[in-house]
């Protein structure tokens, strides 16, 4: 006989992919909820939506039975129509509210904040001409880095490429000359200093940008 807890565990699994990504995304990222040590407050809540889906999914067939010369596949569309349009409803309904007026507010606030503070240490690391700010990324982002990496570092994990952004910007901002090509000998040389700081300090996941 299974647990209550296996139970749960195979209910969570049967979410659908797209509530189970949108109640993440929702309750993580705007509501503040530690997947870390609350992840089972948002199997839960995906759980209610997935129900609710379910409930709303089977009341649309049934104001819209499919005809008696309809085929299999039909009969799979009309299904595959009403759960769509059951999971935006209860989405629509149940989960985007969640996010408040206020908490759109106080969110737009904190992120002009930290761009204004962002700004004051990018400058002031320019200004002071600081060597190594490119090491920490306290460096403006360039669009013209981006495309210089992209060209000359393309296969380079995410940890390098992060790094490298940084360090073009860097060079760009304080005028000194940056690789054009993967075959620019600078290009070798500004690696080894990048492949250096990452083994200085290592990141947990190099594949991962940050």
């Amino acid at each position: 006989m299974a647990t209550q807890s296996e139970d749960f565990r195979v209910q969570v699994e049967g979410i659908d992919l797209t509530i189970a990504a949108e109640t993440r995304r929702i309750l993580v990222e705007w509501l503040g909820i530690d997947p870390a040590t609350e992840q089972e407050q948002i199997d839960r809540e995906a759980l209610r939506l997935q129900q609710m889906t379910e409930d709303t999914a089977e009341q649309f067939e049934q104001a819209t039975p499919t005809t008696p010369d309809a085929t299999y596949w039909d009969a799979v569309r009309a299904k595959e129509t009403a759960w769509r349009a059951a999971r935006e409803m209860v989405l629509e309904d149940e989960l985007y509210p969640q996010v408040t007026p206020e908490i759109r507010i106080a969110r737009e606030k904190f992120a002009a904040w930290a761009e204004r503070e962002a700004e004051k240490h990018w400058e002031a690391a320019r200004t002071a001409q600081d060597p190594d700010r490119w090491r920490t990324q306290n460096v403006r982002p360039n669009p013209t880095a981006v495309r210089v990496v992209e060209r000359v570092w393309l296969a380079k994990p995410g940890w390098f490429l992060s790094l490298a952004e940084a360090l073009i910007a860097q060079r760009i901002e304080d005028n000194q000359s940056v690789p054009m090509t993967s075959r620019d000998p600078l290009a070798d040389e500004l690696a080894t200093l990048i492949e250096d700081e990452m083994r200085r300090n290592p990141p947990q996941d190099p594949d991962l940008p940050f």
